[in-house]
């Protein structure tokens, strides 16, 4: 007894650290891959999103980053009501209503009165948004470039192709799995290109 505790202690004690050595001493199984898809995916997007906004900020566009990215959204779900977009695009809706106070005052969006409740309003973008798009063609292209280096045409359409399938286990929704809206590019010589979905 008096060994026991001269080497241990305790009783108590000398279990519980021979306990821990046993754990310790193992090898614990590696149960998420820092490599699994979906730690792959909110990296590929929160790189993506960060990349665009300094690109933004360097090339001195006339809207911030935010308020370019609430312009999209509003782009991407015409019509929409303002908390419907703040949930789409992941802000609080007061956020939101700040991004679209700024955009309104410049005349880039328009709220109207829904005409199913005439109680709340909806968001649509102008005919002035279109300068808007026009600036950040560039900075898009050079971002899905950037994004899809290395990749021959058949790779980028196979990932596109996942992707989607990926996006329909997970929603529904027909304005989130719907045909893709495009912005025809504006001036003469450029009426093949477009500018797709960058937020």
């Amino acid at each position: 007894m008096v060994s026991q505790y001269a080497a241990g202690g305790n009783g108590h004690q000398s279990q519980r650290d021979s306990s821990s050595q046993t754990t310790e001493g193992q090898q614990m199984p590696e149960l998420i891959s820092s490599n699994s898809l979906g730690f792959l995916l909110v990296d590929v997007a929160r790189l993506f999103r960060q990349e665009f906004e300094r690109a933004v900020v360097e090339a001195g566009l006339s809207l911030t980053p935010g308020e370019i990215r609430a312009l999209l959204y509003v782009w991407r779900f015409e019509g929409s009501r303002q908390a419907v977009l703040a949930e789409r695009m992941g802000v609080e809706p007061m956020t939101m209503s700040a991004y679209l106070d700024r955009l309104e005052s410049r005349d880039l969006v328009e709220r109207r009165v829904d005409k199913n409740d005439r109680r709340a309003k909806v968001v649509t973008t102008t005919a002035a948004a279109t300068a808007v798009f026009e600036e950040i063609r560039p900075l898009a292209t050079a971002m899905y470039d950037r994004l899809v280096t290395g990749f021959s045409e058949e790779e980028r359409d196979v990932v596109q192709q996942l992707l989607t399938r990926i996006r329909l286990n997970l929603t529904t929704d027909p304005q989130i799995v719907g045909e893709d809206p495009i912005i025809p590019a504006v001036g003469k010589g450029r009426s093949s290109e477009t500018l797709y979905r960058t937020a």
